[in-house]
């Protein structure tokens, strides 16, 4: 049994002391070994979400789930939603979830306690085939550009109600 997940522990609490980086560029290279275009899309995905649920780094509040073809570069992304939310494997706040085609790659995130809404992160098709098969000497361009790429330019973000219907 996970007992933090078991009982709810999330928040400001002794079992959530860490920090977050206060360089994420530097974070992703040092965990992923290099900074791609897609752990920058994972990150910019994790920062919209807990600004979406008005939460902060580290606090185990969200539940992740990354849905993406299992193979590099696509699984790239979850180092990213790592990085920008200090959610982790080994706690079983943020997943990996294998869908058959990049077509169908997603984010899904809620509150672990339940409340509020799903919130359904989907990568624009055309910038996933854009960063799909990125040459090594077009990495640190393309994850600069999509450091600096607005929210709506990456993707778009679908509600769903507690009740299951789309917002």
């Amino acid at each position: 049994m996970d007992w933090a997940y078991e009982t709810g522990i999330s928040g400001d609490t002794q079992w959530n002391r860490g920090k977050a980086p206060e360089n994420w560029w530097e974070a992703i290279e040092r965990m992923h070994g290099h900074v791609g275009p897609w752990n920058v899309l994972g990150w910019r995905i994790g920062q919209a979400a807990l600004h979406e649920f008005d939460t902060k780094w580290g606090r185990h509040e969200l539940d992740i789930v990354c849905y993406v073809p299992m193979r590099t570069p696509f699984t790239c992304m979850a180092d990213g939603l790592v990085i920008s939310t200090g959610n982790c494997l080994g706690r079983l706040d943020i997943r990996l979830a294998e869908v058959m085609s990049m077509e169908l790659a997603n984010v899904a995130v809620c509150r672990r306690d339940g409340t509020g809404p799903v919130l359904i992160f989907r990568p624009h098709l055309e910038y996933l085939r854009h960063i799909q098969k990125p040459k090594a000497e077009e990495l640190e361009g393309l994850s600069r550009q999509c450091s600096r790429m607005k929210d709506e330019e990456l993707f778009r973000i679908e509600r769903i109600s507690p009740s299951g219907t789309s917002d």
